[in-house]
């Protein structure tokens, strides 16, 4: 069965999309774990700074708030800056700090800072592990990565190439061939060799004929007169400008083991794949965007280790201290955070005063493709319910949002009624398109939460991916006319033998070189990961005995955590 990879057939595309995103690490998103805390979704405090992922426009969502953006400065930290407001994309991580006259209910945004971790070329892509690596960095694609491709070849009116949706649409180990990307997201350093990124958006694009094209950022792990090794890229300094909170220093010995630091240059004179780097600049970027004793900041990220009474996010220490004294769990590694905190006397950590488990990295991942019904507001603000394939969807402030019946979305998103949490029931009303795409996680009491949603061009497929379920015990056969039944989060499925296949991470297909096995004799067992792609009806997905890209169960089997990521 052919992986589709083109926007023009964003309904087949469903079926590798989902597979990705099954057999990647969960993170992101709005998937909410239990609450801990006493973390606002509503309002941002006057002044403070907040920085996360941008979930939507119309204005710029970030942590829950809703920020007016008119007369806010957007700023590349690389080049120091402004850029259009219109450069921004779902899935950025930006520090957003709020105006003085900002309001709780109605945050104004004063400035928007972006610093992607990565820009360059694929070295290389596994997706077993759900990982790219990109100038050094090993980045984690999770179930909650945007993707975005912005080439010429993809807008040219000849549709010269198909634009990327997912992992398996970047190149990698081809030199100058391989895809060239930017990559937001968040740091993750965990041991040596683990992951550096977790990324919340991954940018195709052409290589830019100006400014800085080729850029790592995280920590530094080792150093040099004029070196530093930032994941497995070791950065020459010699011809380098260094900066260090805005001043120009000498680059010997100006940065240390630790400290978190960009390096980047306007071309690439070093060998593919990039391991040694000639630097054209070097800055501290520091752990907190900003570093005064006693300021209030929010920060959203995946937790990287958790001690006695505190846990590191983003490289930086969150003291819980005084939240587990009050009866509050701590996170565990892998989980998706929010923290609400004072700044400690040293700038480079936090004392917090408020968390929110976004996503819990234990938390199964299911994804259903279908023709939306029932919307509703939620009980809570800025939440709301609908029917998917008979299953109960929570869409909140977090679920990431896009529109993908027409390409160029996000940059002609309407003023009067745009796609976001606030308009999202108004906006889906007046859809030409019901049919979504949605990526979900269970919170803690197994309900389903959309880490992302998308409209896709209206369609009569219906796709349910994910976990099957114990109970009903599934039922196998081999005969055509005879099918193969069972469920997925009480999604029932009849599918033909003829159209199951073993998948490249199943038992029957492991390490099968990604094709998977032929159909018949494949047995489905509670468990196992399953992709079905079919006719919903009824409360049934059925799947008739001709496979193609929308008539198939392809059988990932049990999915290890090694298969869904390297944390």
């Amino acid at each position: 069965m052919a992986k589709p990879r083109t926007l023009r057939n964003l309904a087949a595309a469903a079926t590798a999309a989902l597979a990705l995103a099954l057999t990647a690490c969960g993170g992101g998103g709005g998937a909410s774990g239990p609450a801990t805390g006493s973390s606002s979704a509503s309002g941002a405090d006057a002044g403070a700074l907040s920085t996360g992922t941008i979930t939507a426009f119309g204005s710029v969502f970030v942590n829950g708030h809703e920020f007016a953006t008119g007369g806010a400065r957007v700023i590349d930290d690389d080049s120091g800056n402004s850029v259009a407001a219109s450069s921004l994309e779902v899935g950025m991580v930006v520090d957003v700090k709020a105006a003085a006259a900002s309001s709780a209910s109605h945050p104004q945004a004063a400035e928007l800072r972006l610093h992607p971790l990565a820009r360059g070329y694929v070295d290389a892509s596994s997706s077993d592990a759900g990982t790219i690596t990109v100038m050094g960095q090993t980045v984690q694609l999770t179930s909650a990565t945007n993707y975005s491709d912005h080439r010429a070849c993809v807008s040219a009116s000849t549709g010269a190439c198909a634009a990327v949706t997912g992992q398996s649409g970047l190149v990698a180990n081809a030199g100058t061939g391989s895809s060239y990307v930017t990559v937001h997201g968040y740091l993750f350093t965990g041991s040596a060799g683990s992951t550096n990124i977790v990324a919340t958006l991954v940018s195709v694009g052409d290589l830019p004929a100006s400014g800085i094209a080729f850029k790592a950022e995280g920590m530094v792990s080792a150093v040099g007169t004029n070196s530093v090794t930032i994941g497995a890229l070791t950065a020459d300094l010699a011809s380098a400008t260094c900066r260090v909170k805005g001043a120009t220093v000498p680059c010997a010995n100006a940065f240390g083991t630790g400290q978190v630091v960009a390096v980047g240059a306007a071309t690439l004179a070093d060998a593919l794949p990039v391991t040694t780097f000639s630097a054209g600049f070097a800055r501290l970027a520091g752990k907190l965007p900003v570093e005064t004793d006693g300021a209030t900041v929010e920060l959203e990220g995946s937790v990287s280790s958790v001690g006695s009474g505190s846990f590191v996010l983003r490289g930086i220490t969150v003291d819980a201290s005084a939240l587990v004294t009050a009866g509050t769990a701590l996170p565990s590694v892998g989980d998706i955070v929010r923290v609400t905190g004072t700044v400690a006397s040293n700038g480079q950590s936090v004392t917090a005063t408020a968390l929110k488990v976004i996503h819990l990295a234990s938390a199964r991942t299911y994804g259903l493709e279908g023709d939306a019904s029932g919307v509703a507001a939620g009980s809570a603000a800025d939440t709301y319910t609908l029917s998917l394939l008979g299953q109960t969807v929570t869409v909140n402030a977090g679920t990431r949002l896009a529109d993908r019946q027409s390409r160029g979305w996000m940059h002609s998103d309407p003023a009067t009624n745009p796609f976001n949490i606030g308009t999202f029931q108004a906006y889906l009303a007046a859809s030409a398109s019901q049919h979504l795409l949605v990526v979900a996680q269970t919170d803690a009491g197994g309900n389903l939460v959309a880490q992302s949603l998308v409209i896709l061009p209206a369609s009569t497929a219906a796709t349910i991916a994910g976990p099957v379920d114990a109970t009903p015990a599934p039922v196998n056969s081999s005969a055509t006319g005879t099918p193969t039944t069972f469920s997925v989060h009480g999604v029932a499925v009849s599918a033909d033998p003829a159209a199951i296949f073993a998948g490249r991470f199943g038992e029957h297909g492991r390490g099968g070189g990604g094709g998977g096995s032929s159909s018949g004799g494949v047995t489905i067992a509670a468990g196992e990961t399953v992709v079905v792609r079919g006719s919903y009806a009824g409360g049934t997905v059925t799947v008739g005995a001709t496979p193609s890209a929308t008539n198939a169960v392809v059988d990932l089997g049990t999915l290890e955590r090694r298969d869904r990521c390297g944390l």
